[in-house]
């Protein structure tokens, strides 16, 4: 396993990440626009600093997930970061500890430019953060309405 951030994959990569990002968020969120997240994926996520984003790869340079990293994620919350979000594990690597291989890559990275706390909000997956060490801190209000958990993780 090895990671890359998104700034060293081709754009056929990164492409790919995009449309199984787009492809799997848009089911629960319609109004979900691609050109978006094409923009965020390739102007926003490429940076060496805060945003970035990550992809584990197995060892035939497949992808097996990928996740971002930002300053900004909850509206109502600018305070709270630098957050992880975008977590996804393609469906067949699932429950296979990949997971959190890829956070801890990202958390390496964070570390590395100095930060020693990361956040998460969720409303689809407390039981892997609580799994993979972060602590649950409290509700939060969605940027598109609702609630979600916020966790945190010291690193």
């Amino acid at each position: 396993m090895k990671a890359k951030k998104f700034n060293q994959l081709t754009q056929e990569e990164l492409n790919r990440i995009i449309d199984i990002h787009y492809n799997h968020w848009v089911k629960h969120n319609p109004k979900m626009i691609k050109e978006n997240t094409i923009y965020k994926f390739t102007k926003l996520y490429t940076g060496e600093q805060l945003p970035f984003g990550i992809v584990l790869l197995d060892d035939l340079d497949n992808i097996v997930g990928f996740c971002v990293f930002k300053i900004e994620n909850l509206k109502k919350y600018p305070e709270i970061y630098p957050w992880i979000s975008d977590v996804m594990i393609l469906e067949n690597y699932r429950g296979k500890g990949y997971g959190k291989k890829l956070l801890q890559y990202g958390e390496k990275y964070l570390k590395e430019l100095g930060y020693n706390t990361i956040y998460v909000w969720t409303d689809q997956a407390p039981d892997f953060y609580k799994k993979v060490g972060f602590i649950y801190k409290q509700e939060v209000e969605k940027n598109e309405g609702g609630y979600g958990q916020l966790f945190y993780k010291n690193i």
